[in-house]
């Protein structure tokens, strides 16, 4: 520890002038032990300063560098933890509590003597030390009064063993040397010289003293006359004050009253300037008053006067007053007058505007004609312009008046007269625009005679032509009866007929575009007028991905048949903005039966051709995908939107029941099968519902219910084979699935392109079982003969000398090769030709395919014996007695013939 306290009194104290009296080892409290030096140090100049530093070692070498610094001044107690045993740890409290533990009690202990010490010897007690052995505080004192009773001069020099000589002490005692040129050699000479020195300065000293006692009694004699003078001058001080004091309080007085004055003429100028206020912000003008009271509601220059005394008026009643205004008697009754008026020319306005509600709705000129025949809906752009100018007057009602725009329940509300009078006039129209779609859908127009009934006739009664289209026979007919399969040759002669029906269900197209055309317009017109004129929210289709995906996209919704989760989303809208469900109210009870009616045009047309369902999803999807750009609210994207959901379910019951009949399909066990007429009926549906969806930006309805059917047909196909029919069961699924594969592959549709695929591989695989089982083995007796060649070569004889065995020798070979001469092959090839002939059918065009595969199959039987000839008869010159080009012409010269 001494060569520690000596480096850092070298290194670092010394340099500042500073000497260590003190040190100690400790680290913090209650944290991992970093050991740290606490030094005591004071300044060897006066006036002398104490202070406590903090030293840590630096990581490399033996150097330590300062960390903190503390005054002893702010030092304010020391806690020595317990007086009574040996304890390490000890507090200092400077700004806050440092609490600190020493290496052991004995450094600590001397640390607390020498803080002792300094708060003794340079702060006179101020510091209050706790918890520490009074004995080692006294023992701090003890030498501390000895040196007291020795002098000033060697107290310091007690204070610790080593004490170092300071810079200016070095250079006084380098003076006294060279006065003497280094030659002292006597130290105790030197040293009695220097006392002899003293003596004489001491004398001096005294005899000065002496001296100067005579002046020092003439300075105090002048002292004493100062002080009479003092007392004069206080005494003419009093009289002076005494003398102002009356003029003091004057001009405190005076003060006072200009003050006041002042504090008037501010309060008087505050006042004009309220008074001003108040009568320019609350003075309507005279003709804004008429205007409110008695102005005219009919013409555009009055109602124009009445908007701006209603703006003037709405400025004066909204005018911000603080509390004490409302207390002054004239405000008072003004805003009484205001109020008078609002309600005066808000009563006269409601009547007037209720007045126009009823007329419009009354009225009588814009009727559907319907001995005109004309497919129009009138247009009421000159209702909305006839009321648009008073918007701003129902923006004023709006803010003033709330309740009146939200209170549905109330007969005076004026969403209420508005709907329940516009309403009968739209329920009017409604009406006979679609009493003239239903004549022109049933009854007789441009030479298209169609009648409902006779419809209906063709759709329920037992049909007999199979061409018919798959939505006029197979949705509401049993497909595949006996009369069908029986008439089939009369599918030319109803070629007209088709032609017929295609025309109406073109025409019924046409009606369903003009429709939605002519309803579209009005619902946009009259949901925008509402927005406009009763100042409803207006937003574009936000994103609400927690309710419909990625999009407010309800057509998605239907596409997906989730009804909940579209109501979820209005449900969602409406709370979302109130404005948003009072418009879709008030545009629900306008047209209340506009979606009824809509759902029983659509019923309609679904019963006059239900391949008009097809159109109507398509048509219908088209503009709820338009509307999407429109409000969110929007009363036509959500009537659309139940309108697809419900023909959706139209086109998923005709699906259903067409998949349930060709389940139930059955056909005649006595006659030829050919293609089957669910097959035929399944063709018309794809190309019809192709044409209806050329252009279609969503056919994932079509597309599944392509798969329903497609299901249902190979099922049914299946089904129909396995029964114990005329018809062999791998030419009943031959003929069809070749008839599926050519026309999906014509078709080229991508949702199909599987059931293409396995269409193609059931017909090659029952093709092939069909050719191996009818033309079989028409070499028999050789198919057997080389069967037995084969076996004794398995058996591990070579085929070099097979020829020797018995059962297989070059002579039996050729007796079985004489059994089968060249005629007799195509006499059997003839009645193979005949048997095929009676199988296949004309429509289903694979005669020639399948007498060609057996052909091949022919020949490559034919060649396997040759070979077989040549591997195990080498050299025996035995052949057939006939060769290929004898069997290629055998199969040509029978085509040929037939």
């Amino acid at each position: 520890m001494i060569a520690i306290r000596n480096q850092l009194q070298k290194d670092v104290f010394t340099p500042q002038e500073e000497r260590l009296l003190g040190l100690v080892f400790v680290w913090k409290a209650g944290k991992k032990r970093k050991s740290c030096i606490l030094c005591a140090a004071v300044s060897t100049d006066r006036p002398y300063q104490a202070s406590l530093v903090k030293f840590k070692k630096a990581d490399k070498g033996d150097v330590y560098k300062q960390v903190a610094w503390w005054s002893f001044e702010d030092l304010i107690l020391v806690d020595g933890k317990d007086a009574d045993k040996d304890n390490p740890e000890f507090d200092l409290q400077f700004d806050k509590v440092y609490k600190w533990i020493a290496s052991n009690s004995g450094e600590k202990n001397n640390f607390m003597s020498c803080l002792f010490k300094l708060n003794h010897r340079y702060l006179h007690n101020r510091i209050k030390f706790v918890n520490i052995n009074s004995h080692i505080l006294e023992e701090s004192l003890r030498p501390a009064v000895e040196q007291h009773k020795r002098g000033r001069v060697a107290e310091e020099e007690d204070i610790d063993v080593y004490q170092e000589l300071t810079s200016k002490e070095a250079f006084d005692i380098e003076k006294l040397m060279e006065q003497f040129d280094q030659s002292i050699s006597n130290s105790e000479a030197f040293a009695e010289k220097m006392s002899k020195d003293l003596q004489v300065l001491d004398e001096e000293n005294i005899r000065s003293i002496i001296v100067s006692e005579k002046q020092v009694t003439e300075m105090m004699e002048l002292i004493d006359v100062a002080l009479v003078e003092v007392k004069s001058i206080e005494q003419t001080l009093q009289t002076y004050e005494e003398l102002l004091q009356s003029v003091k309080e004057q001009m405190d007085h005076i003060h006072q009253s200009n003050y006041q004055l002042q504090v008037i003429d501010c309060n008087q100028q505050k006042l004009l300037e309220e008074v001003i206020f108040l009568v320019n912000k609350l003075d309507l003008d005279k003709e804004h008053e008429h205007a409110l009271r008695d102005g005219d509601l009919c013409t555009p220059e009055n109602l124009q006067s009445c908007i701006l005394a209603v703006e003037a008026l709405n400025n004066c009643m909204n005018v911000k007053l603080f509390p004490g205004h409302r207390k002054l008697q004239s405000v008072v009754e003004q805003l009484i007058k205001f109020e008078n008026l609002r309600q005066q020319f808000e009563s006269r306005f409601i009547r007037h505007i209720n007045a126009l509600f009823v007329l419009q709705g009354n009225d009588q000129n814009i009727g559907l004609l319907q001995q005109s025949g004309e497919l129009i809906l009138p247009n009421h752009k000159h209702f909305h312009d006839e009321l648009l100018p008073y918007s701003p007057l129902m923006v004023w009602i709006k803010n003033n008046s709330p309740a009146i725009f939200t209170d549905l329940s109330k007969f005076c509300c004026i969403f209420q007269v508005y709907s329940g009078s516009i309403r009968k006039l739209y329920e009017k129209q409604t009406k006979e625009f679609f009493d003239v779609v239903k004549f022109k859908l049933t009854g007789t127009k441009e030479g298209m005679r169609f009648r409902i009934q006779e419809s209906f006739e063709k759709l329920t009664a037992s049909t007999s032509n199979l061409q018919k289209t798959l939505f006029r026979n197979s949705l509401y007919e049993h497909l595949g009866s006996e009369t069908d399969i029986a008439d089939r040759r009369m599918m030319d002669k109803a070629k007209d007929e088709e032609d017929k029906e295609w025309s109406i269900s073109t025409f019924c197209t046409q009606i369903i575009d003009h429709v939605l055309a002519e309803l579209e317009p009005i619902c946009i017109a009259e949901e925008e007028f509402i927005t406009k004129f009763f100042m409803m929210t207006e937003d574009t289709c936000s994103e609400t991905p927690q309710l419909l995906g990625s999009k407010c996209d309800l057509v998605h919704a239907v596409n997906q048949d989730s009804t909940e989760r579209i109501q979820t989303y209005r449900s969602a809208t409406e709370q979302e903005d109130p404005d948003m469900s009072t418009k879709r109210k008030i545009m629900n009870e306008i047209f209340n039966t506009l979606e009824q009616d809509l759902k029983g045009f659509v019923n309609l047309c679904d019963k006059i051709n239900p391949s008009n369902t097809l159109h109507l999803l398509v048509v219908v999807s088209q503009r709820a995908l338009i509307t999407q750009d429109c409000d969110r609210s929007s009363f036509l994207k959500s009537t659309l939107g139940n309108i697809l959901v419900h023909i959706k379910r139209n086109f998923d019951k005709c699906i259903s029941t067409l998949c349930k009949q060709i389940d139930e399909a059955k056909v005649p066990k006595k006659t030829k099968i050919g293609i089957l007429p669910f097959v035929i009926g399944f063709e018309e549906f794809v190309t019809v519902a192709e044409a209806v969806f050329k252009n279609a930006e969503r056919r994932g309805d079509l597309d599944k219910a392509y798969n329903k059917v497609i299901a249902a047909v190979f099922t049914s196909i299946e089904n129909i084979a396995s029964m114990n029919l005329k018809t062999p069961p791998d030419v009943v699924m031959m003929e069809n699935f070749h008839h599926i594969y050519s026309f999906l592959s014509e078709l080229k549709i991508h949702s199909l392109e599987e059931r293409k695929k396995g269409a193609s591989q059931k017909y090659s695989e029952h093709r092939d079982l069909y050719v191996t089982k009818y033309l079989g083995r028409p070499l028999e007796k050789l198919n057997i003969f080389f069967e037995g060649v084969k076996a004794r070569i398995a058996q591990g004889v070579k085929e070099n000398e097979v020829s020797y065995q018995l059962a297989f020798s070059k002579q039996e070979l050729r007796k079985v090769i004489e059994k089968y001469q060249g005629k007799e092959v195509k006499k059997a090839l003839e009645n193979l030709y005949k048997k095929v002939v009676k199988h296949l059918s004309e429509e289903g065009n694979l005669l020639q395919v399948v007498w060609y595969t057996m052909q091949g199959e022919f020949v490559r039987q034919y060649k396997e014996f040759e070979e077989m000839i040549a591997r195990c008869y080498p050299g025996s010159g035995i052949t057939m007695n006939f060769t290929i080009d004898d069997i290629l012409q055998y199969f040509l010269d029978i085509t040929k013939a037939n």
